[in-house]
């Protein structure tokens, strides 16, 4: 279904001074795919759509070149986009020293922009995430896949579980909780019941985060029993 946007008229100015290298030898002043890309951007803005978008042309001409003008205008019309496909098209003229220059129609795709956390720096195995090693960029969020961790609260206090590279996307098998014991590491093991409980030496047989299950052997007793990690010295287990 096309949602017809309400067409409304969007001049971009383009002067000599905020065009950047505008002026060439052969006095020729450049319109690029840019700044039309840039105008049609503005327009979705104008028609009430919050999200930043990123624009693919398939046709339309996009580039102009005029010869012995100083100004140049954009004008964007009869925006329309198809909302279930993300395409779009409208009307495209090009003004020069406000003279008509050219008109096209042009069309493509849009996609949604978003924000999303990666690396600032290099993060190696076994580091805890903190805020200030992670950075914003902007992508398409339809490239954003389900195994992607890319929220702040998501990635904060995690350990890296392989070697993080800056600006590179993280995924759920990156991270994971941090380890408190790790296997060999002699801990407190505390036997718990309903009346009581009793404390005794131990010995992990396996990594383990907090409120992870992992095994753990009596020092005296050779005795392997399956117990929840509290902290780093501590595994508790629950006796029937």
């Amino acid at each position: 279904m096309k949602i017809r946007l309400i067409c409304s008229v969007l001049f971009l100015i383009l002067t000599v001074g905020n065009l950047k290298a505008v002026e060439a030898t052969d006095n020729l002043l450049m319109v690029s795919e840019d700044e039309v890309s840039a105008a049609i951007k503005k327009e979705f803005v104008e028609q009430g759509r919050l999200e930043a978008v990123d624009l693919e042309f398939f046709g339309g001409q996009t580039v102009f070149q005029i010869e012995n003008a100083q100004r140049a205008k954009i004008l964007v019309e009869q925006l329309e986009a198809d909302e279930l496909q993300n395409k779009f098209s409208c009307k495209v003229e090009i003004f020069a020293d406000g003279k008509p220059f050219a008109q096209t129609t042009v069309s493509g795709k849009f996609y949604v922009l978003g924000d999303i956390y990666v690396p600032a720096k290099n993060i190696d195995k076994g580091e805890v995430i903190t805020p200030d090693m992670l950075k914003t960029i902007q992508v398409r969020m339809n490239r954003i896949k389900p195994m992607f961790v890319v929220d702040l609260d998501k990635l904060v206090n995690k350990e890296a579980k392989k070697y993080l590279k800056a600006g590179k996307i993280i995924t759920d098998r990156d991270i994971g909780e941090k380890i408190l014991i790790h296997k060999n590491d002699l801990i407190t093991v505390i036997y718990q019941t309903k009346k009581m409980q009793i404390t005794a030496r131990g010995q992990a047989r396996q990594d383990g985060a907090k409120g992870d299950k992992i095994e753990v052997e009596n020092t005296k007793s050779k005795k392997i029993l399956v117990g929840e990690v509290v902290d780093a010295d501590t595994v508790r287990i629950d006796v029937q």
